[in-house]
């Protein structure tokens, strides 16, 4: 069995990046991390997991359900490429988004 390791993704929304009214623009994109076997392995799985979170609901508090990004019509987003990191380099992505989910906003 091969090793897993981790793995940052990126994350594009596609049709983000600007169109002929209002010109070109930054896309909307974010990393991640997939702990995977190899490189494919990591875009595969960051493919599906972004798939399954853009059909969901999204909730907002309990009880309170606003649609899904799919059916609000946006773009899925799509993992344009992955790079192995270290335990080190994701324990410090872990920690940083650890200490922005701690924010009171």
């Amino acid at each position: 069995m091969a090793e897993m390791r981790w793995y940052k993704v990126w994350l594009v929304v596609p049709g983000t990046d600007g169109d002929a009214e209002n010109g070109p623009c930054e896309p909307q994109w974010w990393n991640d991390m997939e702990q995977a076997p190899d490189e494919e392995t990591a875009v595969r799985q960051a493919d599906e997991k972004a798939r399954r979170e853009w059909e969901e609901a999204n909730w907002y508090e309990p009880g309170v359900k606003a649609p899904s990004a799919k059916e609000m019509g946006q773009e899925c987003p799509v993992c344009t490429g992955a790079e192995a990191v270290t335990d080190e380099e994701y324990a410090a992505w872990k920690k940083e988004l650890d200490e922005m989910e701690a924010l009171p906003f």
